[in-house]
C-alpha cells in the first residue's frame, strides 16, 4: 500500500464514514459506524455475505471485519444507470465523476488491505450463480426506497440465500405515516418531489415488503440516521429470515 493512499482517501468528500485507520476515518455525510455495532451480528466467522447496493462499502468492510470468510459487495458501475423516476433522469444523469458508484470504494479497499469482492450488478439482476454461490447474510442498507419495485429486488436476494439465511434490511420511514396508519402498509410515492426516491414506507410497509418478498422479519432497531442536513431521516432495522 503507498503511504500516499490515506492521505489521498482522506482529502476527499465520501457518502459513508469509515474507518481506515484508528483516528483516521474518511469524512462521510453519513456515519452508520454506531448502528453498525448495534444490528450486526457480532461475528460472522465462517459464512459468506452480500452487501446489496455497496457505494463505498461501509457495510462490506463491515462484514468482512466480523469474520465473514467471503464478503460480495454488489452495485451499478454506473450512476446513472439506477432506475430513477423518470421525471429525474436527465438530471440524475448528469452526476458522474467522484459520484459514480465504486469511485471511493475502490480507495477504501486498498487502504483496508480488504480481500471483498466487488461484483458489478443491480439488485434486480442478483442470483447466486453471478455471486459465485449462495450467500448466508446480506445487507441492504437505504436501496429499496430507490427502486421501482422493492419487493421484486427483495425477492433476487431472497433467492440468493442459503436456506435459513438471514437478511438486514435498513431502511428510511415515514414517521407522521407510521403514527398515522400503525397497523395498515402505507408508503408515500415520492417520484414528485425527491431526485432519486421512489417510495417512503412506513414501518409496517418496511415489514410487509420483506414478508411479501419470502422473509420472516423481526424489528431490530428503530434510529434516527447520523447524517449531514437533510439526510437525517427516522430509519427501521429488520433481521429477515429466509423462509
Amino acid at each position: 500500500m503507498s503511504d500516499a493512499l490515506p492521505d489521498e482517501a482522506l482529502s476527499k468528500g465520501w457518502y459513508h464514514a469509515i474507518d481506515l485507520a484508528p483516528g483516521s476515518t474518511t469524512r462521510g455525510s453519513v456515519d452508520l459506524r454506531a448502528i453498525a455495532s448495534k444490528v450486526l451480528p457480532e461475528r460472522l466467522d465462517g459464512l459468506r455475505a452480500l452487501d446489496v447496493g455497496t457505494f463505498d462499502g461501509f457495510w462490506a468492510f463491515a462484514l468482512e471485519a466480523r469474520g465473514a470468510a467471503h464478503v460480495i459487495a454488489t452495485d451499478l458501475d454506473r450512476f446513472h444507470h439506477a432506475t430513477w423516476p423518470p421525471r429525474q433522469r436527465e438530471a440524475n444523469a448528469k452526476e458522474a465523476g467522484e459520484n459514480e458508484p465504486g469511485a471511493r470504494f475502490g480507495l477504501a479497499h486498498r487502504v483496508l488491505d480488504s480481500k471483498v469482492e466487488r461484483v458489478i450488478t443491480g439488485i434486480d439482476e442478483i442470483d447466486a450463480d453471478r455471486l459465485g454461490g449462495p450467500v448466508d447474510f446480506a445487507v441492504i442498507g437505504d436501496l429499496l426506497l430507490h427502486l421501482r419495485d422493492p419487493v421484486g429486488g427483495l425477492e433476487r436476494v431472497h433467492a440468493a440465500l442459503n436456506p435459513g439465511g438471514r437478511l438486514l434490511s435498513l431502511e428510511q420511514v415515514s414517521v407522521p405515516l407510521t403514527l398515522r396508519f400503525p397497523l395498515t402498509a402505507v408508503a408515500d410515492l415520492e417520484t414528485g418531489y425527491t431526485r432519486m426516491n421512489w417510495w417512503e414506507p412506513n414501518l409496517r410497509a418496511h415489514r410487509d415488503w420483506l414478508r411479501t418478498a419470502g422473509f420472516e422479519p423481526r424489528l431490530k432497531r428503530i434510529y434516527k440516521l447520523a447524517a449531514a442536513g437533510a439526510q437525517a431521516k427516522w430509519h427501521s432495522a429488520w433481521i429477515a429470515t429466509k423462509r
